[in-house]
């Protein structure tokens, strides 16, 4: 009977990941929200189909760690050294101003020291799950604002074991604090060290018997086993397991065997994330979500508003456009996986009321939640304030009246940014336009002449004065405007002389059709390249593969 029903809630469980995981894709929502949905509905406060999370919630863990342990591949030591000091410092301003102001509201509100500390603490951290798999899906975790999200996340994971140690010595005398603090961050150096240092010289030799052996159960089980004990290290160090996994991904990520590695972990990986958002929705009590409704969402929206602004503030302090530090603010505004787990250890001290741990942690479980959606919305948002932001071509400066025998350049991606910067260096004046505001913001930082505007537009192009300019260079993203773009200069202006790069022969042949003078086909030109670079290396002798 025991069997049949594990088989029973292994059937409910897959059954609802999958129906609602389709649903929220088919609406554009994502499958974290429809994970998290489906476990508010199958939960003990939902329809009650599987009464019993203890098994789901261990499970879940690993599926936090597995997704630490990809990014970690991601993330060779040596990307993560040149990472700017700013982005660390982020993270550990965000977790100190934060906590900060989340306990003086908890004073103000009549509550105790110590409860201030703890909720405070827990509060001002995020969900490392959820964020970085909106980030990994969204193909933003190598950008700035991914690296900002990501170090802030890192500081964050690195507070855990700290406060941790906090919440467990409340109410002991301030030198036995400053001692447990003193070991833990001993343990955790210690821990951290022993995985980066002995891991460093251990992985490859261990890795290659294995990969000889070509079998690829025998290498599944090695890299499960090189996870679960970098986790195991930091966790009995009073960090969390996801940070060793991360170390571990971080070390194999500097080795051979990094693809097949990613490769064998992938698919475990998703299962359990996925039981992990599942584990978060079936923690929801709806019942006392229910009774009350107006409290919970009072608290739901301070903690949401305060941290967006809190990180938003900071976020602009170390240089990110105002756009991108909304939308950072944003998706880092919920509380966290680990807010349980400190809620959970101050309400067994007896540092918090169980009533006030409950509703704290349905208050974390509602942000988590809405950070899916909150997601959409700060991309929306970001993309709307950098646009105004952005300076168009109606609002040129007063240089731009003097400008003659210039080029312009239509679309300022990887193509457009290469060729200004080749003419800046020979000194040949030219302007820019884009319909990108995150581009134009960079390229303003730098000083570059790059204006907001659609090129298809005629009088965009007028605005430019293209009539008097040397050169157009069409370098848009897509080829259907490329070519509308050309045919319109040809027409309208068939004096001038247009450059225009494509995407291969075919598309080059149009875009001539069309009146392109000069036109470079991507494929061609990134052919003849590595064709020159494999006939250079021909000649010399053959480097060994790292």
């Amino acid at each position: 009977m025991a069997e049949a029903g594990y088989l029973y809630g292994a059937i409910v469980i897959l059954l609802a990941a999958v129906v609602s995981v389709y649903l929220f894709q088919r609406l554009g929502l994502g499958p974290v929200l429809g994970y998290l949905v489906a476990g508010a509905l199958i939960g003990p406060s939902g329809l009650a189909l599987v009464a019993d999370g203890t098994a789901i919630q261990a499970l879940a863990e690993l599926g936090v760690v597995f997704l630490l342990f990809m990014i970690g591949l991601e993330l060779p030591i040596e990307r993560v050294r040149v990472m700017p000091a700013g982005i660390f410092g982020l993270g550990a301003a965000q977790v100190a101003v934060s906590g900060l102001a989340i306990a003086a509201v908890v004073l103000a509100a009549g509550g105790g020291v110590d409860a201030a500390i703890v909720i405070g603490g827990s509060l001002a951290l995020s969900s490392t799950a959820i964020v970085l798999r909106l980030l990994s899906e969204g193909g933003e975790l190598a950008s700035r604002f991914g690296r900002s999200a990501f170090g802030i996340l890192i500081m964050q994971d690195l507070a855990v074991g700290p406060l941790l140690v906090v919440v467990l010595a409340l109410g002991t005398s301030p030198a036995s604090l400053a001692a447990a603090l003193g070991v833990g961050a001993l343990k955790a150096v210690l821990a951290v060290a022993a995985i980066l240092g002995v891991g460093r010289f251990v992985l490859r030799p261990l890795f290659a018997p294995v990969a000889a052996t070509r079998d690829p159960d025998i290498f599944a089980a090695l890299t499960l086993l090189v996870v679960l004990c970098a986790s195991l290290i930091t966790r009995q160090a009073g960090l969390s397991m996801a940070f060793g996994a991360l170390l571990a991904g971080m070390l194999l990520a500097d080795t051979r065997y990094r693809h097949q590695v990613a490769a064998e972990i992938q698919p475990l990986r998703g299962l359990l994330l996925g039981l992990f958002f599942m584990s978060v929705g079936m923690s929801l009590d709806l019942a006392l979500l229910r009774r009350e409704a107006a409290v919970i969402g009072l608290l739901v929206v301070a903690l949401l508003a305060g941290k967006t602004a809190v990180l938003a503030g900071l976020a602009r302090l170390i240089g990110l456009p105002t756009g991108q530090a909304l939308n950072l603010g944003l998706l880092l505004s919920q509380g966290g996986e680990f807010a349980f787990v400190l809620l959970g250890a101050a309400m067994g001290a007896g540092v918090l009321a169980a009533a006030d741990a409950q509703r704290l942690v349905v208050v974390v479980a509602v942000t988590m939640f809405l950070t899916p959606l909150l997601a959409i919305l700060g991309r929306r948002l970001s993309s709307r304030v950098e646009r105004a932001s952005a300076v168009g071509v109606d609002r040129l400066p007063a240089f731009a009246e003097e400008l003659a025998n210039h080029v312009v350049i239509a679309g300022f991606g990887r193509v457009g940014s290469a060729v200004a910067r080749r003419l800046a260096a020979a000194g040949v004046p030219f302007i820019a336009v884009d319909l990108d505001p995150h581009r134009i913001a960079l390229a303003a930082r730098s000083g570059l002449p790059v204006y907001y505007g659609d090129a298809c537009r005629p009088e965009v192009m007028e605005a430019l004065h293209v009539d008097r300019a040397r050169t157009v260079v069409v370098a848009l993203d897509n080829p259907k405007a490329a070519l509308q773009l050309v045919a319109m200069l040809h027409y309208v202006f068939p004096e001038i002389d247009v450059f225009a790069r494509a995407y291969d022969e075919a598309h080059a042949e149009e875009l001539r059709q069309a009146g392109a003078i000069i036109v470079v086909p991507e494929p061609v030109a990134i052919g003849a390249s590595l064709a020159g670079s494999i006939l250079e290396a021909a000649g010399g002798p053959r480097k060994p593969t790292p």
